[in-house]
């Protein structure tokens, strides 16, 4: 997500003590939904863009493979002449951003809590190497004061409309790593580490973080040579004169350690500009030394409410259903009332649906919670410019809806099949499927072995015991009248299929199949006269139109039709 919940860094341990469990009985696990997030986030109304954020779709990736990098803080570029310029970085995956739905989720993490990690380690060693690009906000440091927001306050996003990403790189998983605890659990990243060419800008988040995040790694791996593990060892050599310490690996042998000495011919020496060496970017600082926020730094509303408007209808309505869900599970009344109060800011039509599913009143007037991080300078004198560049009502890039829809290259699709399945309607769409970059997987009534219509006996990959819809993308049901009558005697079978339509993804069957889908949940399509084709059926054994299908990821449109049909 390209922003945070704070503005100051002294926050941090608030944030993190308030989204812990309950102190009193230590609920709820690694969620959200309770009191003391709430109560902290309804006191802090700089948290609402990120809450938008953490609310949306954007929340629940489909893969982490179809999700976007954001560096989050503005940092400076500097170039050869030491110029320099601010920049935003952002990773943009290539095969689009991509959701799954919120009960999907949930059953998701009943059915495989390794889905993420298996999905990546399965995509890279089959040679389906995920692959993001680099890109670039550019704004020049002249114009840092042009917009109606802040450009160091992480807080806010630089619309792509204002300012278009660039990209210049791609960074490819080609490899899994070979051991997991050596090559992940202890790698230790921090914003300070940094090469010529990156500096730091006045992000007073980012400044709170580069103190921080060396106290983190010795916490997380108990030496001050976390740097000198194999992990985040510098592929090229390192000479100077940190030496010592716990758990130190390099074996100097000489005598010194200290700069300058006269024994070592002053050996190592500090790289100088010219050399390569790392130099701070020289800027000119006028302005008295206070801990206060900048007044451009009080808008917490705006950007918040440019995201809901860039949603498109179905995310609008998942957003209303997270924060319904989760200040459902708050018990004290006044948070709820406070937090109802924040969203008329960002949102009328959004805050009542939500109080409207949380049978409370919308609050006439929002509360005006004390800003309990460090409130503004009475005597700021920020700069204030006369043209300022207008903000953007909404921003396309910030919807999942208009996202790359163009391939189903490393998609997962289930094939339902038993008993008597026709061999020519099970090999031509899964031919078709798998030249388009798709994995197939056989599901049955149970593991080893089905027998097709003409005898051959083939392998199943798995059962409706030890599978299920929400680890696929997209559901296929072969002709062959046997396997019909099979699939249909078993009701995990068709609550397949039920959970498939349920979170709105492509479903194909053939000609004769198509008799399976009238004792399914999308018989509802044809009992509303709705084209299948529309609302993602397919019930012709066409592989070309299944395919389009599958490539636009989801069918939204059928949450529509649930409640026409409710």
């Amino acid at each position: 997500m390209p922003v945070f919940f704070i503005q100051d860094a002294m926050k941090f341990p608030d944030l993190i003590h308030a989204v812990k469990p309950e102190p009193h009985n230590e609920m709820p696990q690694g969620a959200s939904a309770h009191d003391t997030f709430w109560d902290f986030i309804s006191l802090m109304p700089e948290s609402m863009h990120m809450i938008m954020w953490a609310m949306s779709d954007r929340a629940l990736p489909r893969s982490f493979r179809m999700m976007e990098g954001f560096g989050v803080h503005t940092f400076r570029l500097i170039n050869a002449n030491n110029e320099s310029v601010f920049v935003k970085f952002h990773w943009k995956p290539l095969l689009g951003v991509h959701s799954i739905a919120w009960d999907e989720a949930q059953n998701i993490s009943g059915k495989d809590p390794d889905f993420h990690r298996r999905d990546l380690w399965e995509s890279i060693e089959a040679g389906n190497f995920p692959e993001w690009e680099l890109g670039l906000q550019i704004i020049p440091e002249a114009d840092e004061f042009n917009y109606s927001f802040d450009l160091l306050d992480p807080t806010k996003l630089i619309p792509e409309e204002l300012i278009p990403v660039m990209r210049v790189g791609k960074m490819t998983l080609n490899r899994n790593p070979d051991n997991f605890f050596a090559e992940t659990e202890q790698i230790a990243f921090h914003p300070g580490h940094i090469v010529p060419g990156i500096d730091f800008s006045n992000d007073p988040l980012l400044q709170g973080r580069l103190f921080s995040y060396t106290d983190t790694q010795l916490s997380r791996l108990g030496s001050p040579n976390f740097h000198e593990l194999p992990i985040n060892r510098s592929l090229s050599p390192m000479h100077n004169n940190q030496r010592d310490g716990h758990m130190r690996q390099t074996i100097d042998a000489d005598k010194t350690s200290y700069h300058p000495n006269s024994i070592s011919d002053g050996s190592p020496m500090q790289a100088k500009e010219a050399e390569g060496g790392f130099v701070s970017h020289a800027e000119r600082i006028d302005a008295v030394k206070v801990r206060s926020r900048s007044k451009s730094f009080s808008d917490h509303f705006s950007q918040a409410t440019m995201f809901f408007n860039s949603q498109s209808k179905p995310e609008k309505q998942h957003i209303i259903d997270a924060l319904t869900f989760e200040l459902g599970k708050v018990e004290k009344v006044h948070i709820k009332e406070r937090m109802l109060g924040l969203l008329t800011q960002v949102d009328n039509a959004l805050a009542a649906k939500v109080a409207g599913e949380l049978g409370l009143p919308l609050p006439k007037a929002p509360e005006k919670p004390m800003n309990h991080g460090v409130s503004a300078d009475a005597n700021d004198t920020d700069f204030e410019p006369t043209n300022v560049t207008p903000m953007v009502d909404k921003s396309a890039a910030l919807s999942m809806e208009g996202t790359i829809k163009n391939t189903i290259k490393t998609r997962k699709v289930a094939f339902l099949v038993a008993n008597g399945v026709k061999d020519e309607s099970l090999n031509r769409m899964k031919k078709a499927l798998m030249d388009h970059g798709a994995t197939v997987k056989l599901i049955s009534l149970k593991q080893g072995a089905i027998t097709t219509e003409s005898g051959k006996q083939i392998p199943v990959d798995g059962s409706f015991l030890t599978d299920a819809s929400v680890l696929y993308d997209a559901v296929y049901i072969p002709d062959g009248e046997k396997s019909i009558a099979a699939l249909l005697t078993e009701p995990n079978a068709i609550h397949f299929v039920n959970e498939a339509y349920r979170h709105c993804k492509a479903i194909g069957t053939g000609a004769e199949s198509v008799a399976f889908l009238k004792e399914t949940s999308a018989k509802e399509i044809e009992l509303k006269n709705l084209n299948l084709e529309d609302a993602g059926v397919i019930t012709n054994g066409s592989a070309d139109k299944f395919i389009a299908c599958i490539a636009k990821h989801r069918f939204w449109n059928r949450e529509e039709i649930r409640k026409i049909s409710a």
